[in-house]
């Protein structure tokens, strides 16, 4: 059964010099302009749950509108388009994906879409475009274009929607044009799609992460608000264990706290560490992230913990003779290419450069039971001892 799923789509226009041109009537850029309008009304007619963003470039990209879907905001902002100066296409998809990126932090189950609207005819600048293409793949966005006359050298827009597994529309006039409005409009029909967490790599799930913010990082306004919801004297106390003192390095909540960039919650950061372990969310885990236990935003967690945690392990043993370090497991690691275990090698990372698997690599898999963690030959090799960096077993390979 086929149903509609909720997009949220940033729309890209072209406003430098060349949408001037007459060759759409009265011109590329006000024949655009309609075009939009009318996929916007036809979406929100049919799907009022879809939201728009809306980013114009021309020498350079801004941001003229979040997300919405209330269609008389978005159409006030067409008003001030100007059209001026070269295509920076590059920096369009960088803002693009920058806005859903802070989307993607939430947990919103949504499709996120990039609409590029240009004639193809761009200025090279620092941020490639393909690049660019690249990024959105592995963050699952789509970009689809409209191509505007000839589409420009290359045609740019179509290898852009190649790359990302977008949807190029070739349009020819201004009839055309509108008919591909239309269709974008209604395409947003699917069967039996998992719309939650649609992020699955864990390289890219740690680089969209946010960071947690420290004590002496707070606003006065985010301080206040603080103080306002948990009370004076609790705005320092984390909201796991109700504690100011760190239960793991004894410490005040001034060294080891952190607060949820989104919602200002308090947290120990080993706190947050043991909760997101105990969640059982695999991929967030190997990611190095976890959601926060209020709003459900995407947090990174830092690497001091692992560190504290090794601290914590050595002072116990020099405070306590009697404690000595436990036998390390020996376990059996498997090598095999990355293509015969699928997904799982596809959705990984890892965990020494944290970069992904390609099909045809031969790579290393841990054999312990709940821990599988999957290494490069060569970043294997690096190990120290060969000891497993995810669940500390010594690997040996059969």
């Amino acid at each position: 059964m086929s149903n509609r799923y909720a997009e949220n789509i940033v729309i890209c226009i072209d406003t430098s010099r060349s949408m001037f041109r007459s060759d759409y009537s009265p011109s590329r850029l006000v024949s655009c302009i309609s075009a939009i309008k009318k996929l916007i009304s036809e979406r929100l007619r049919i799907d009022p749950s879809s939201q728009f963003a809306i980013v114009k470039f021309s020498s350079n990209a801004e941001k003229l509108l979040d997300f919405t879907n209330i269609e008389e905001d978005i159409f006030k902002v067409f008003e001030s388009l100007e059209i001026k100066g070269t295509s920076a296409i590059g920096e369009a998809l960088a803002l693009s994906i920058k806005i859903i990126i802070e989307e993607l932090r939430k947990i919103d189950a949504r499709i996120h879409k990039i609409l590029l609207i240009s004639d193809g005819n761009y200025n090279k600048t620092a941020v490639d475009p393909l690049k660019m293409a690249r990024l959105a793949q592995g963050l699952n966005i789509k970009i689809d274009t409209f191509r505007i006359s000839s589409g420009g050298k290359m045609n740019i827009l179509k290898r852009l929607s190649d790359v990302s597994g977008g949807k190029y529309y070739y349009n020819n006039d201004e009839i055309t044009l509108m008919d591909s409005a239309v269709g974008f409009a209604n395409s947003n029909i699917g069967s039996n799609i998992d719309l939650t967490d649609r992020v699955r790599n864990p390289a890219f799930l740690r680089k969209i992460a946010a960071n947690l913010l420290r004590v002496q990082d707070l606003t006065k306004d985010q301080e206040q608000r603080i103080k306002q919801i948990k009370g004076i004297a609790d705005y320092k106390k984390c909201s796991i264990c109700f504690s100011d003192k760190d239960l793991v390095t004894k410490g005040s909540f001034y060294l080891t706290g952190r607060y949820c960039p989104n919602c200002q919650t308090p947290f120990h950061i080993h706190c947050l560490s043991k909760w997101a372990d105990s969640s059982g969310d695999a991929k967030l885990r190997s990611s190095g992230t976890c959601r926060c236990p209020h709003c459900f935003y995407l947090l990174k967690i830092p690497t001091e913990v692992s560190q504290a945690q090794r601290l914590k392990i050595l002072t116990e043993m020099n405070t306590n003779p009697d404690i000595g370090p436990k036998p390390i497991e020996v376990v059996s690691a498997i090598k095999i290419k990355a293509s015969f275990l699928g997904d799982e090698a596809l959705y990984n990372s890892c965990p020494v450069c944290n970069m992904i698997f390609e099909e045809n690599q031969e790579i290393i898999k841990c054999g312990k039971y709940n821990c599988g963690i999957l290494y490069h030959i060569d970043c294997f090799s690096k190990l120290h001892d060969h000891i497993c960096k995810n669940c500390g077993s010594k690997l040996e390979i059969r």
